[in-house]
């Protein structure tokens, strides 16, 4: 409640506009639109059913209903009270507050499970913390198998700003652990961007290189211009996970068409793609940025 001196009189706002047609997903009712435009300047209640013409029981009835939402102050003048409406300012900033809980709120959200069968699920996972141990989740799970992966550097440098060396080396050794192999494709000019991201800090990236060390994996590189976006895609036997790593939002898939299809596009992609030693560039790459 705002306590406003005797001597100042009247008390106004700066003449905000309560018929405008944005405002109408408040849904305002005539009368409370009205009783707003009277309150652009303070006024107490028989005022303001004077005012508008309104019966007094009536006003009494929406200015509560207003006050509760926030819209509609009572200021104390004097030993009596008035009622004034928001100004311009006021309520861009209400609006605002609403929009950053909105926004904390969504960024603290947790991923949305939807079961379709006993077998089939989509997972919906947000932010790293939960990205990072369901993707090795997966990888524990798949003791033995192949791990197929699409990812353009464009997908890496998004990764490296949000997921730690420790992280990522814990992944490895889990997939080192696991015997499993490692199968990816790369586009042709990610190990330049490789070498510029390591180059700027070599020290952030050896736990990383090093735990790469023992690795089954056999790599492949296609032309630029193909898949040109920071997300990837990782295929597992039954299980396919999609990152978007700007966005801090992954899907993983188990749904047995869904994954083979995926496999087989996999595939598809692999037959014009050249094979390369992916460990050993790395290695020579971290030894470069290194000199």
């Amino acid at each position: 409640m705002k306590v406003i001196g005797q001597n100042t009189c009247p008390i106004y706002n700066d003449n905000m506009n309560w018929n405008n047609k944005e405002l109408e997903m408040f849904g305002f009712t005539s009368i409370e639109t009205r009783i707003l435009e009277s309150l652009q300047t303070a006024k107490q209640l028989n005022e303001i059913a004077e005012s508008i013409k309104i019966p007094r029981t009536t006003i009494a009835y929406s200015l509560k209903s207003l006050l509760k939402r926030g819209l509609v102050e009572r200021v104390k003048y004097g030993k009596r009270y008035r009622y004034i409406s928001l100004n311009n300012n006021e309520l861009s900033s209400a609006i605002r507050h609403v929009l950053d809980e909105i926004d904390i709120e969504n960024r603290l959200k947790k991923g949305a499970r939807i079961k379709i069968t006993p077998e089939d699920e989509f997972i919906i996972h947000v932010g790293s913390n939960e990205i990072v141990p369901a993707f090795t989740k997966i990888a524990f799970d798949n003791k033995g198998e192949r791990i197929r992966g699409i990812q353009h550097h464009r997908s890496f440098n998004e990764q490296v700003s949000v997921v730690t060396p420790a992280q990522i080396a814990k992944f490895n050794n889990a997939i080192i652990e696991n015997k499993i192999i490692l199968e990816g494709i790369l586009n042709e000019n990610a190990y330049q961007s490789y070498f510029d991201e390591i180059k700027s800090n070599p020290k952030r990236f050896n736990e990383e290189i090093t735990s790469l060390g023992g690795r089954m994996a056999d790599y492949y590189i296609f032309p630029e211009g193909r898949f040109d976006y920071s997300s990837e895609i990782w295929i597992f036997k039954s299980t396919t996970m999609i990152i978007n790593w700007r966005e801090k939002v992954a899907i993983e898939i188990t749904n047995g068409p869904m994954t083979n299809f995926l496999r087989e596009m996999y595939e598809y992609v692999k037959e014009s793609s050249k094979k390369i030693d992916h460990n050993k560039i790395l290695q020579e790459v971290l030894d470069e940025a290194q000199k």
